[in-house]
């Protein structure tokens, strides 16, 4: 009733279709020290935050086909998310460390620098991709046990992750390159990339999951799959377009230079984003865990729970992105007090777009849970959930 009550009404798909179209055709603004603070910074935190939706849309997608297959299939991919998450932090705090140091060298208008600097990240990225794989893979099972997989989920638990985990390269390869093209202060290119691979996980999960078209029907393991696909397309089209030299970054592998400093200098100024991220991803590790002793319903509802969390928080991801990009390049052009004048006004906007979602999500959980799920028990326990945790939205 709540969704057909608003998409009925002609004037919003207007409204949204002009929106798009107007981020499709926003023209890049790569030099991020001059002009309005405000409205450069909406205007790159836009296309990231819709590209950051995309990215959730992955999970998201995923659980809602799965959620087709029963319980025990939801819940295996709910105990997963925890676990994937921590591992999602290095990758953020790789991104960081790569997006302030390019956009420094671009602000200070040392683009050889800001090549050799985006050469260095993608390597580093390729590197710790497969690194995270292999330990996904080799710790795992005892991960899950530990969080609380019971042996009726945890087959199909290990069957939906290890495929994650070995996709992690894409995943990390993708993180890196997209925060070079903000770094200059393009984040326009990369949104359409992720719409591009979001798109084509939408048309794998059915195909796979199910088995349409005389494809097999692989369940929970074509969910991953098609993840793993989608976001190696996605990630080719951002390495694509660096190679191509379309934007303020030149990458050529033959001018390649190996430079321990600033893989460490990478690792350095990224090392606070990942611990953060790392902290809250452990907490709900440890809080899954306790769930799990409640039973696989639980499980489901805090999964569903979880993943709503993330969504709510993509506003605050995508001005953090557009800051660390706008904050490196007028520190790189010597220009401070823009600099704290762009933080003042991330921090305010992100508040503030944070109480929105809070409001929201009080007065309507139930349509975003039944989005998940029809089991009634479910969606009973996740209210509980949404209706206290949104309260902390705000201060994120």
């Amino acid at each position: 009733m709540f969704f057909s009550k608003y998409l009925g009404k002609p004037k919003l798909y207007i409204i949204f279709s002009l929106f798009i179209l107007e981020l499709i055709f926003i023209k890049k603004k790569n030099n991020l020290t001059e002009g309005s603070i405000f409205k450069t910074l909406i205007f790159l935190a836009l296309p990231i935050m819709l590209g950051m939706l995309l990215q959730t849309a992955f999970n998201v997608i995923d659980t809602i086909f799965i959620g087709m297959l029963g319980t025990e299939a939801l819940a295996a991919v709910a105990i997963t998310f925890p676990v994937v998450f921590i591992f999602i932090a290095f990758a953020s705090g790789l991104s960081v460390g790569s997006t302030t140091l390019v956009a420094q060298a671009v602000g200070a208008k040392n683009y050889s620098k800001a090549n050799n600097i985006a050469e260095h990240s993608l390597m580093l990225s390729g590197v710790i991709g497969i690194i995270i794989a292999v330990l996904g893979i080799i710790f795992g099972k005892p991960i899950f046990v530990f969080m609380g997989a019971t042996p009726e989920i945890l087959e199909l638990t290990l069957l939906y992750s290890n495929t994650i985990f070995i996709g992690f390269i894409f995943l990390f390869i993708g993180f890196i390159s997209q925060g070079i093209m903000q770094a200059e202060g393009d984040s326009k290119t990369p949104m359409i990339n992720m719409a591009i691979s979001v798109m084509l996980n939408i048309i794998l999960d059915p195909i796979l999951i199910f088995g349409l078209f005389g494809f097999p029907a692989l369940g929970i393991f074509g969910a991953a799959l098609a993840t793993v696909l989608s976001r190696s397309v996605g990630a080719g089209l951002n390495i694509f377009y660096i190679l191509k030299g379309r934007g303020l970054i030149k990458i050529n592998p033959k001018d390649f230079s190996f430079d321990l400093r600033i893989m460490k200098k990478i690792i350095f100024l990224g090392a606070p984003a990942s611990i953060g991220h790392l902290t809250i991803s452990l907490g709900l590790t440890v809080i899954m865990s306790f769930v799990g002793v409640f039973g696989v319903l639980s499980i489901a509802a805090y999964g569903i729970g979880t993943r709503l969390d993330s969504i709510a928080i993509l506003p605050v991801i995508g001005l953090i992105s557009a800051t660390i990009a706008m904050v490196g390049q007028n520190i790189g052009a010597k220009k401070l007090e823009r600099a704290k004048k762009t933080i003042f006004y991330s921090t305010a906007i992100s508040a503030f777009l944070m109480g929105i979602v809070a409001v929201i999500f009080v007065l309507f959980p139930e349509p975003f849970f039944k989005l998940f799920s029809a089991d009634k028990e479910v969606i009973s326990i996740g209210l509980v959930y949404l209706s206290i945790a949104a309260f902390s939205y705000p201060f994120r």
